[in-house]
């Protein structure tokens, strides 16, 4: 196994106990067995069980900013543009199911890891994108204006970010089924009786 190779399993394992068991309650010697090295190897790779952290969130925010970069620049309508980052919203704490465990169950350290990466600004890319939608939806007039789009926000995104708690995906229930299921639901409550 090459270096590169090491270190991601290094990270993939992880993650993986961190989202079992917690990180403080995680030692790097659990680390180690996981990976069949010795604890002294770790940190060949990595300093500090806070830079394995580190780096299981920055691989997670890399990923789910570089998608949502990409629903932006198809110049989707406000409704469509919500669905689709609900999409890869889902898509992404399933494939991230690790650090999406470990930011629910310590969502302030991980927060902390984020600031010392210096990747606060591209960790609140989706949030702004979400807020933008929404706001896009209520000033073309898609979306109600009195129900205030920050909660509208908020409560679905947290419906979003938690459905990985419960959903498992199947071949006829897809995440991009679930996506729009959510959307649609959302929307519809928000959705001016006009529109």
């Amino acid at each position: 196994m090459n270096p590169q190779e090491r270190k991601q399993l290094i990270v993939d394992r992880s993650a993986e106990i961190f989202a079992r068991k917690g990180v403080s309650a995680t030692t790097i010697r659990e680390i180690a067995d996981a990976v069949g090295v010795h604890s002294g190897a770790l940190y060949h790779y990595f300093p500090s069980k806070e830079a394995i952290v580190t780096e299981i969130i920055r691989e997670y925010i890399v990923d789910l900013s570089a998608r949502c970069e990409s629903v932006l620049a198809r110049g989707l309508e406000p409704i469509a543009r919500l669905e689709a980052l609900a999409e890869i919203a889902l898509t992404t704490s399933e494939q991230y199911h690790g650090a999406t465990s470990i930011w629910r169950r310590e969502g302030e350290y991980m927060r902390e890891r984020v600031v010392e990466a210096d990747m606060a600004a591209t960790a609140d890319m989706m949030e702004i994108a979400w807020r933008e939608a929404i706001n896009d939806g209520v000033a073309a007039g898609i979306l109600r204006t009195d129900i205030d789009p920050k909660v509208f926000q908020e409560l679905l995104y947290d419906a979003v970010w938690h459905a990985s708690r419960w959903f498992t995906p199947t071949p006829d229930n897809t995440l991009a089924d679930l996506a729009r299921t959510m959307v649609t639901v959302f929307v519809d409550g928000m959705r001016t009786p006009a529109s």
